[in-house]
């Protein structure tokens, strides 16, 4: 169960790596709203499929969130430009 928790910290970690890099380039867009796309990979860099990732703003309620295909990509469309929790499970 250890391994596990580990795994989905080491995902979500590098998820909300990959988002903080893409949504500051997106920003400079001139757009209200994006999209959130990413790929989950686990410490070893190998794809995670079938993986729940979700975007969460506290502040505004905003909840949204995808299932990884069997790649370990994602897509959440219509994201406002805002701050976001991420989490992934699986």
């Amino acid at each position: 169960m250890l391994a596990f928790y580990r795994k989905s910290l080491s995902a979500a970690f590098l998820v909300t790596l990959y988002l903080a890099f893409n949504i500051g380039a997106i920003a400079q867009s001139g757009g209200s709203s994006t999209s959130v796309t990413g790929t989950v990979v686990d410490p070893t860099g190998a794809v995670v499929p079938n993986a729940s990732v979700e975007l969460h703003n506290p502040v505004s309620g905003f909840s949204s969130s995808a299932i990884t295909d069997s790649s370990g990509k994602f897509s959440i469309p219509n994201v406002r430009f805002n701050p976001y929790h991420v989490s992934v499970k699986g």
